[in-house]
Order: structure tokens, then sequence, then C-alpha cells
């Protein structure tokens, strides 16, 4: 089953030649999927939401650089100039201009998260509005196997999410609305596609869209806007040769000016405007399951002095804390933990915690002084009354789950039982030197 985008990729977009072969499903080598569209998103287990900084993040983003046409005779220069690739309100930018050059006649960008965010299996989606693509734009949201760079392409493997202009699309005056997916990977020593396309019945330029790719040890399922695109069988009994969609993969975004794929290969057939935008809202990654994420990125850090400030939940009035983490006197980790909270007549009632730092977690032992009571506080002699164990569990310096179990003196003084939340960090507090009793 070769398709007519299989057809239509002479040359690899990484600059090596596509031979095109794709696998017959009678062969029992590739076979399609049936089944349900959608799976049920579980736990977020990492996003860029683009919010902060004036340029890709360069903890997760590299960048590709050059003019050397991609092995698709594109005719963009890809640069790192924040003019090709910013963050502007809450959103990435991705924009593909003129610029006088001897190089080439228009710059943009790629991005990648190559060794700093990788992952195998997983829903990972993305919110993007793509620009104004006829004629001659290729916006693209794909990954590659993490190995790229050892073993080459096709042999690392690569799934696209998202492509838009192709030439077919413009021909069929179908630029802003055909969206394609596709698989490309090494089958006994062979390159070996399968893609398809979708038409959404609105042109995807004029707001914003999502994109999801679902991926399992069984399958991988592409959607726009929850309407499936493209679907292919990836377990042992379907396709023979496909470890390449077993392992990990990064992510890239780019927007691309002519080439194979648009089928325009001279600056005088570009007739999009320019500059264009590719915005990018978010990018998201779920765990389906079966989910393994990797990279540098993607550590969670141990807790560190770094997690001090105020911390809350937006949703949930009357829990504010204030933790402090630092070093004992002997110089061990350290932290102290004021959990500000109210009782069931809502009055205020301060509890004061501390605890030793383990990795991204951190238990926490409460104490609820008597008469703290509107901000009035008198410690009272002797042991404190108790107030049940807490446990914090950051998955970044700004982000964490708060559970508390409560001990029977809160329960039957103010009504508190088992209770988790999430909570953000709402400002950074330094601390310095030693954190004390």
């Amino acid at each position: 089953m070769v398709t007519e985008m299989a057809e239509r990729h002479a040359n690899d977009r990484l600059g090596r030649p596509r031979h095109a072969l794709a696998l017959a499903g009678a062969c029992g080598l590739l076979a399609l999927t049936s089944g349900p569209g959608v799976l049920a998103q579980d736990v977020l287990l990492w996003s860029d939401e683009f919010n902060s900084g004036e340029v890709p993040d360069p903890r997760i983003w590299s960048y590709d650089l050059g003019a050397s046409g991609w092995g698709n005779e594109e005719l963009q220069e890809y640069t790192d100039r924040p003019e090709n690739a910013r963050i502007e309100n809450g959103q990435l930018i991705i924009t593909a201009r003129p610029q006088a050059s001897t190089t080439a006649a228009y710059s943009s960008a790629r991005i990648r998260t190559e060794d700093k965010v990788t992952f195998r299996y997983g829903t990972i989606e993305a919110r993007i509005q793509v620009p104004d693509l006829a004629n001659g734009l290729w916006p693209a949201f794909w990954t590659l196997g993490n190995n790229f760079s050892a073993v080459g392409w096709p042999d690392c493997g690569e799934l696209d999410i998202l492509e838009m202009g192709h030439v077919t699309a413009l021909s069929s005056g179908l630029a802003n609305q055909r969206v394609g997916s596709a698989a490309h990977w090494e089958n006994n020593n062979q390159y070996a596609t399968y893609g398809l396309f979708y038409d959404a019945a609105e042109r995807l330029d004029e707001g914003f869209h999502l994109y999801r790719m679902e991926w399992t040890p069984d399958f991988v399922r592409t959607f726009v806007d929850g309407n499936r695109v493209w679907e292919m069988a990836i377990d042992a009994n379907s396709c023979a040769d496909c470890s390449e969609f077993h392992q990990p993969h990064f992510m890239i975004l780019n927007l691309a000016v002519g080439g194979a794929y648009t089928g325009i290969y001279s600056d005088g057939g570009i007739t999009a405007p320019l500059p264009a935008e590719m915005k990018v809202d978010y990018i998201r990654i779920y765990d389906n399951g079966h989910t393994e994420l990797g990279g540098t990125a993607t550590a969670v850090p141990p807790v560190n002095p770094g997690h001090s400030g105020s911390w809350y939940n937006p949703d949930e009035d009357g829990h504010g804390f204030s933790i402090e983490v630092g070093n004992a006197p002997d110089g061990s980790p350290y932290a102290v933990v004021y959990w500000y909270t109210y009782d069931t007549e809502g009055q205020p009632i301060f509890l004061v915690g501390e605890g030793v730092p383990d990795g991204s977690g951190l238990d926490v032992d409460f104490v609820s002084p008597v008469g703290m009571q509107w901000g009035v506080f008198e410690r009272p002699e002797g042991d404190w009354p108790a107030g049940g164990s807490g446990r914090f569990e950051f998955s970044d310096e700004d982000n964490g789950v708060f559970s508390y179990e409560p001990s029977e003196f809160t329960i039957a003084t103010w009504g508190h039982s088992a209770h988790a939340m999430d909570i953000t960090k709402l400002f950074s507090v330094p601390v310095n030197g030693s954190t004390t009793q």
C-alpha cells in the first residue's frame, strides 16, 4: 500500500533520499487498527505552556540551524533568532519571513527536544494555529527516535502528527484544511512509510485547533479536534519490524518554506502571505498507562531551597503554606512548613511542621499550637498538641501535590479529614544559610 503522500515524499527532510516503500497489510507486516478513536487521558506528566521567557526555554528546546534544504529542497534558512522563534502572550510563535541574504530567501525556525524531553508511548497533544499556507508554507509537529544521532534516518523512526501544505492540497484548493499524518521507518534494510490525509470542514488557519497523537505498544493514532486522521498497528503481529516505534522519541516543531512536500522549489512559487506565524499555545504529554518520560528536562529536581516560598491552591479557600527549605545546624537538609488554614467555624488555625527532604518529596509532621486564633500565637508549655502528618510531592519547583493525614486531635477539633490537593507556588522566598527550629 503506497499512499500518495509516500509517493510525493521524494526526499527525507533530514537529508536522506526516500525510496518509497509502504508495507501492505496483506503481507502481514502492517495492519490498520479499527478500535475507538479516543483514549481516556489520564495524568498530565509534562507540558510546556509557553508562559514565561521571551524565547523557547533552552532547558527544553534546541535549534536546528542552516539552509541546506533539509533533504527536501526547502527554501528557508533555520535560525535561532527571536524574530523566527519567540514567546509572546503565552504562545510559542515560529515566524517564516523574507530575508536579505545570499544563503536563503527566507528565514524560519525549527526547534526540537532531543535528549531534553523524550517519551515512549503516551498521549501527546498541542494546540496550534497554522498560518495561511497557500501557496508554499509547510508547518509540522512531529517526532523522531531519540537515537537519531547514532543510527540516522529512517532507522530512528519518525511519526508525523501534523503536516500541512501538501502539493495535492494546493492543487485541490485545500491547503488550509488538509492535514497529513505518517510513519517512516526501516523495514528489513529498506525505507518504509505509511500515511493518510484528513480534510477538515473548516479552514484551520483561522483559529487554534487541537492536534493529538495516541501512542501505545499496540498502535499509533492521530487526531485533529478529536477527528481521526490516521492510525497504524505497531504490535509484533501486525508490524514485523517496527522496533523504531517502541523506543523513546523527541518532539520537533517547524515551519518550512517550499520543498518537496509542497511541490514548490523556487522563490517565484511562494505566494503565501509573509511574514507568516505558526502559533503554539501548549504541548502536553499524558500518561496512557504505558508512558515513559526521559531527558534532562523531565527529571524532577530534588527538594531544595528553590522550593521555598508561598504555596496555595487557587481553587480552594482556606489553605496556604509557607515552605522554607535549607539546612539544619549540622548541615543536613531540613525544611520547615507553616500551614495556615481554618477550623469548621471559620476561625484561623496555624500549624507548624518540620521534615527532611527526600528526593522530590517532603514528609512533614505537623503540630497544632493552642492559642493560634485570629493571629494571636502563644506557644504552650511542654509538648505541642498533635496535628497530623503531611506529604508534599513536587513535580517541579513551582507545582506539587499536598496530602494530609490528620490525627484524632485535628478531626475532633476542626473537622478535617484526609485530604489531597494540587498546589502551586505563589511567589518565591529566597532562603540563605541554615533553617532552624
